[in-house]
């Protein structure tokens, strides 16, 4: 739009810093147009840039002020400060200082006689007054002004006072008047001529927020879009800014959780590029509202506290309550269930002091929820139900009410009153596709038909349920999948267990499937792009930043690894851990800014999440890829008991195992415990704790493998697929009573079974095998001596210590077949996209894994923990493997725990030995295990010493495991 002939005279008298040649300027105005004009252009412009330059607007409210010295007038000066007051209040958020600002405006009216000017100076104030929540004032205010207004004939100021007592009672959750204020006030500008001006375009965007409340989804998506185009074109960047916040906010109601985040990210620039402090930090707290959804509870607890403190400064009492209302739900998602319970009486006191009844019932409603994680479900159910009959006119709180009273009279027998709750909540779900309503109402009624001895309408209502899961979690970024899904297993694990008891094994299956490792498979299968790279102009500053802070972090770790760390242990004592804990929290806080930063700019590059029908979970045949003599066995619990999965060409049979996830967790435990002893035990003591790990092994065989044992004997080459705590286990190790499982069977490992496709699929780009070695500093007495061995085998010059560098690699793996990387690795289960392998210059992070590209048939990190993984929701893996998968290998050798650096240089030696000779990579690693059993036959001269599953269990294979 094209600047007016007074915005561009305006434009010039604020370029003038001189006061007197200020006034000069401004009284030689006044001889051209008038003072009577003049005020009204400045008074009109200050408010024009109100919404989209706020410090042009004070500058230009000053001037008002100026022009009153010069005239004597004092309606000039309570124009000026009038001016004053909406920048303040409005644009800065000064929500104190604005209020006496208007009070001087309205007794200079008041004092002069001018009754109707007086009337029109509450407009502002009573747009502050909602922000402190003196709602009762401004609606008295708001009644006596537009009294004086309406006799008057004042329709312009009318319509602005309506349009601001509408939206006190949209604060006070009266949406059904407040839509009829906003309705009336469209009038008045329409009757003025005015339709479609800004006036009503600002009304417009507050209608889209109670449309949004009223359940009129469509009509507030509508308002917002065509609100946001008008005001783009009027140049009103800052109402068009709120009119993308309506939209944001109206998305993330029906689910669409990353178009929310994505847009809530601009617009939060926005504001803050317009140093507006107060509209920013209220777009972070509708920002947490979505990141609740997503369970990111850590996160949201943490904006949470900041932002209470933030709005308390404001003076905004309101905000400072939903800021509350937030944490006590991440404290709920953490089980910090009495630091919920204390946040949310809290939250609902200030709404109750603010007489904001529906808001005092939405905390009820968390607190009915916090029953129910309690055991408390009377209580849950009498909350509900009490809150339920006072949210009528506002259908999403009242299909809320519905569904935690469902759940808790399923809790307590109570069915025969549960499914009028439930259709409830499924009209309102359906009726505006709100997939997060019908997928709980859905599970509800599966769960209530498994209970009335109805399965087969159970299995109906628990896929129509899935269906609608999966749909949600389309909806949003793939890092932020994991984290959705982690309390919503119980749902495939109800359908796989009904599934079985009705003896449909193979959609058992599918449905196991379904729950296992999706994000890394869809990250795969649709070749989405995570690097760190700026794929828009507006992604750079963004994408440097990353650039930046890693860079940061390589220098802290440096610093913290070599002389710093040194001379605190010299020092010792109190002083030397007090400088590691802060050199550890000075890392952690660099890493935290990493994490954001990238997952905003997964957010803004996940343009995959706009269309969720895009998304459908497919489960891809596995039954056709699996070789004669091949078997795949597939761990699931359902509910805390074992079902494993025996797939082979022709068939999918089914067991239940004996064993529970206790005893599994309690053996595991054990187990781990025997590791960790092997390294600190001398070789004598090591027999004993050998036939202590035999009988672990042993225990877990007869849980885990015994009742299937004759179906598994036919079949030479094993793939596992495990599940939850399975997946830190060795089945290769796993002991039958006279040996480990390892003698008669080839074991490889995948995260899910639909991998074994894209595995195979991968073509290795080129010949070459690249081996790296590096000592961590001289630590790792046999990293050079594995490395320079293997590089002999396979006549290749091996990059060594220094050479062994993040670009050095980024550079070199491009065109390998192969890559073996021998180092110090590092696995952080509080974060797991840091564990990484220590290199010349830095860490080789998960982070860094996900930016590199490969084609490589074997990916060998022979380094401690590198296959150990962080377990997400969804069975996902979260770690190095997953990275490294995600990036282009075909298939990995990895290790489970903390390996003898000497032992590893031997086994390398055997495995590599075995793949020249050319055998499959699988059959490599087992000829390599079984080189290490002191019977073995062909194993080495320190086999005998090296016989504990210790020194050869670790080291596993995922993915392909044919030829090299």
């Amino acid at each position: 739009m094209e600047p007016t002939h007074s915005e561009n005279w305006i434009a010039i008298l604020l370029s003038i810093e001189d006061r007197e040649a200020l006034r000069a300027a401004l009284l030689e105005q006044v001889q051209l147009v008038g003072e009577q004009e003049l005020a009204r252009q400045l008074k009109q412009q200050a408010d024009h840039w109100l919404q989209s330059d706020i410090q042009r607007s004070l500058k230009t409210g000053q001037m008002l002020l100026s022009l009153a010295e010069s005239t004597g007038d004092p309606r000039h000066q309570a124009l000026g400060l009038l001016a004053q007051a909406n920048a303040q209040g409005i644009g800065l958020g000064e929500y104190e200082l604005a209020l006496r600002t208007y009070d001087r405006a309205a007794r200079i009216y008041q004092e002069n006689g001018y009754f109707v000017e007086q009337a029109r100076a509450q407009i502002g104030k009573i747009g502050v007054l909602q922000f402190l929540a003196r709602y009762q004032e401004a609606l008295q205010i708001g009644q006596w002004a537009a009294e004086i207004l309406q006799n008057a004939g004042e329709w312009f100021a009318l319509a602005k006072m309506v349009s601001n007592t509408g939206i006190i009672h949209y604060r006070l959750g009266n949406d059904v008047d407040a839509l009829a204020d906003f309705e009336r006030a469209q009038c008045l500008y329409k009757r003025l001529g005015m339709g479609d001006g800004l006036g009503w375009l600002r009304v417009e965007l507050n209608r889209a927020i109670v449309l949004r409340n009223l359940g009129q989804f469509d009509a507030s998506i509508q308002s917002s879009q065509f609100a946001y185009q008008k005001l783009i074109d009027l140049s009103q960047n800052i109402s068009a800014a709120r009119a993308l916040q309506n939209l944001a906010l109206t998305y993330f109601v029906l689910g669409r959780y990353n178009e929310t985040l994505n847009i809530l990210d601009q617009v939060q620039g926005i504001f803050l590029s317009d140093q507006r402090q107060r509209d920013a930090i209220l777009t972070e707290l509708f920002i947490s509202d979505c990141l609740l959804y997503l369970r990111r509870f850590q996160e949201v607890l943490e904006k949470c506290r900041r932002l209470r403190q933030d709005f308390t400064q404001f003076g905004t009492q309101f905000e400072v309550g939903l800021a509350i209302l937030n944490e006590a739900v991440a404290y709920a998602g953490l089980m910090h269930y009495d630091d919920a319970l204390e946040s949310l009486v809290e939250a609902r006191r200030i709404f109750d002091r603010l007489g904001n009844q529906p808001w005092v019932e939405y905390a009820n409603l968390e607190i009915a929820a916090l029953h129910q994680k309690n055991g408390q479900f009377e209580q849950s159910c009498q909350v509900a139900l009490a809150s339920r009959q006072r949210l009528e006119n506002q259908p999403l709180k009242l299909a809320q009410a519905s569904l935690i009273a469902a759940r808790a009279l399923l809790s307590l027998d109570r069915l025969a009153e549960i499914e009028p709750f439930l259709g409830e909540a499924l009209r309102v779900g359906q009726a505006n596709h709100i997939s997060a309503l019908t997928y709980a109402a859905h599970t509800i009624l599966g769960k209530l038909a498994e209970r009335q001895g109805d399965p087969l309408k159970a299995m109906s209502e628990y896929d129509l349920a899935i269906q609608d899961l999966e749909k949600l979690r389309g909806r949003m970024m793939i890092e932020f999948r994991a984290d959705f899904l982690e309390d919503k297993q119980s749902l495939y694990e109800d359908m796989v267990a009904l599934c079985i008891d009705l003896g449909h094994s193979e959609e058992g299956f599918q449905y196991a499937e379904r729950a296992k490792s999706r994000a890394l498979l869809e990250m795969i299968a649709y070749r989405l792009d995570l690097r760190i790279s700026a794929l828009a102009p507006e992604d750079r500053e963004l994408a440097n930043e990353l650039v930046q802070l890693r860079a940061e972090r390589d220098r802290l770790y440096r610093r913290w690894e070599s002389n710093a760390k040194e001379t605190m242990r010299m020092r010792g004592g109190e002083d030397y851990h007090q400088e590691i804990n802060a050199a550890q929290a000075e890392v952690l806080a660099i890493e935290n800014k990493i994490t954001a930063a990238w997952h905003k700019l997964l957010v803004r590059n996940a343009g995959y999440a706009r269309d969720a029908s895009l998304w459908q979970v497919r489960v891809e045949p596995v039954q056709p890829l699996l070789q004669d003599g091949s078997l795949l066995l597939e761990y699931y619990f359902t509910h805390g008991q074992i079902v494993l999965f025996l797939v082979s060409q022709e068939t999918i049979q089914v067991v239940r195992l004996p064993g529970s996830l206790p005893q599994v967790q309690r053996l595991l435990q054990m187990l781990w415990l025997n590791w960790k002893t092997v390294p600190r035990s001398l070789p004598e003591r090591r027999a004993a704790l050998s036939r202590n790990a035999a009988g672990i092994l042993g225990q877990l065989y007869n849980l885990l493998l015994a009742p299937a044992a004759e179906t598994v004997s036919a079949f030479r080459k094993l793939l596992v697929v495990p599940h939850g705590p399975l997946h830190y286990l060795p089945f290769h190790a796993l002991f039958d009573g006279q040996d480990y499982l390892v003698r008669e069977h080839q074991i490889s490992y995948l995260p899910a079974a639909s991998f074994l496709q894209y595995c195979q699929e991968v073509q290795p780009s080129g010949s070459s095998f690249l081996i790296a070695g590096n000592s961590y500093n001289g630590r790792l007495s046999f990293v050079l001596e594995e490395a320079a061995c293997v590089a002999r085998l396979w006549e290749q010059e091996p990059l060594l210590e220094e050479q062994v560098s993040k670009d050095n690699l980024r550079q070199k793996v491009l065109d390998c077949r192969g890559l073996h990387l021998a180092a110090h690795g590092s696995f952080r289960d509080d974060n797991p996209l840091f564990s990484g392998l220590a290199l010349a210059d830095g860490w080789l992070t998960t982070l860094d894994i996900f930016n590199l590209r490969l084609r490589a048939s074997l990916v060998t990190l022979s380094a401690c923990e590198t296959g150990r993984s962080v377990l997400g929701g969804g069975d996902e893996l979260l770690g190095l493997m997953r990275a490294f998968l995600y990036a282009g290998a075909a298939s990995l050798v990895l290790s489970q725990w903390a390996v003898d650096d000497r032992s590893t240089a031997l086994f390398m030696e055997r495995f590599y030995n075995n793949l020249k000779r050319g055998l499959t990579k699988g059959e490599s690693l087992r000829q390599a295990q079984l080189a290490f059993l002191p019977d073995a036959g062909h194993g080495f001269e320190q086999s005998a010493e090296y016989s504990h599953p210790h020194f050869w269990a670790p080291f596993f294979l995922v993915g392909d495991s044919g030829i090299f």
